[in-house]
């Protein structure tokens, strides 16, 4: 499950549909949503070939290390609280977040 955890994540942060994500690796968008659901695993060859458009490891994929970022004290504290909220306060938070991300981009 950390695979389709991770790939979902990366996926979300290039802010790319699972359709635009299946064109660019050469699959299926089905594929790529079983992949997120959990329900199958890429190939050795496709597990590189993300790896490699995320700019992560394979390892990093399949949750045998963590991303190489460290964090500031206040980034560490916002992800603990983060991590304690409810799946719908999470997705408050992010739409939140992108609300923001959308007026300063505007302001600016």
């Amino acid at each position: 499950m950390m695979f389709a955890r991770r790939l979902k994540i990366l996926r979300a942060e290039k802010d790319i549909t699972q359709a635009e994500f299946a064109n660019i690796i050469g699959v299926a968008q089905q594929t790529v949503g079983s992949w997120e659901k959990g329900k199958s695993t890429p190939s050795y060859e496709l597990l590189n070939k993300i790896a490699d458009y995320f700019n992560v490891s394979a390892d990093y994929l399949l949750g045998r290390e963590s991303h190489n970022v460290s964090l500031s004290d206040e980034q560490k504290n916002l992800l603990t609280d983060f991590n304690s909220l409810t799946t719908e306060a999470r997705k408050a938070v992010c739409i939140m977040i992108n609300s923001l991300r959308i007026t300063h981009s505007a302001a600016v």
